[in-house]
């Protein structure tokens, strides 16, 4: 009955550890790949979620435009037209 149990025990053990080697290797490439996208989406998200820069030089206001009045003569008025 030993015979039976011992090589079982040893099958599985060899067998969790080279599954384990396994996915490690696999796991570490992609885990490296998704951190570098990670990274990259965060500063993204980042520049977009601070407030715009506003600028520091503002803008004169227009200068105010000196007006002339014009006097019209009631003879010069527009009613014939």
């Amino acid at each position: 009955m030993q015979d039976f149990w011992l090589p079982l025990i040893v099958g599985l053990i060899l067998g969790w550890l080279i599954e384990w080697v396994i996915d490690w290797w696999f796991w570490r490439r992609t885990n490296a790949a998704l951190r570098a996208e990670n990274n990259h989406l965060r500063q993204q998200l980042s520049a977009l979620q601070s407030p715009p820069v506003q600028e520091t030089t503002a803008v004169p206001p227009p200068a105010p435009q000196k007006t002339t009045r014009v006097k019209v003569k009631k003879s010069q008025s527009l009613k014939g037209t």
